[in-house]
């Protein structure tokens, strides 16, 4: 798969944020990699009321798309990936090429709690790293496994 397509199938979700920083953070993450579309889930307080807001306007800025849905089924309802993945420290599979497959769904936790079993059941946890980064450490990481090539 050629670098367009590939930053065109990935599609960083960031699940359920409370701080404003964290979700601009991984919002700039992901628009530094060149990726087309960005999706917030569950954004809960100030992440919801002043993260949001923010968020649209640099990613309207960038000449990205931002899409904001109640929770992660919905994403996976409306976007139909070819597969969803849960990007962790703790449990899964070893991350590797194989996400470059299809539209692909790259799902952070950015919050504190970890992934639901009925929210896992979506899709595949996939160990990024071994160690407790953060999740926008963890995001960077994944793309930069999944993208590293394709930015300069």
């Amino acid at each position: 798969m050629d670098c367009q397509q590939a930053v065109n199938n990935v599609i960083p979700v960031i699940h359920n944020p409370a701080s404003v920083q964290k979700l601009l953070d991984a919002v700039k993450v992901s628009l530094g990699f060149g990726l087309k579309t960005i999706v917030v889930t569950k954004a809960v307080g100030t992440a919801a009321q002043q993260g949001v807001p923010e968020a649209f306007r640099l990613v309207l800025r960038s000449g990205a798309t931002l899409i904001v849905l109640p929770d992660i089924k919905d994403a996976v309802e409306l976007l139909h990936p070819d597969s969803v993945y849960f990007l962790s420290t703790r449990g899964g599979d070893s991350m590797g090429d194989e996400i470059r497959g299809g539209r692909a769904l790259i799902v952070i936790q950015a919050s504190d709690q970890p992934f639901t079993q009925s929210e896992l059941s979506l899709g595949r946890q996939v160990k990024v790293i071994g160690r407790d980064v953060g999740s926008t450490a963890l995001l960077t990481l994944a793309l930069n496994k999944l993208l590293g090539q394709c930015v300069e």
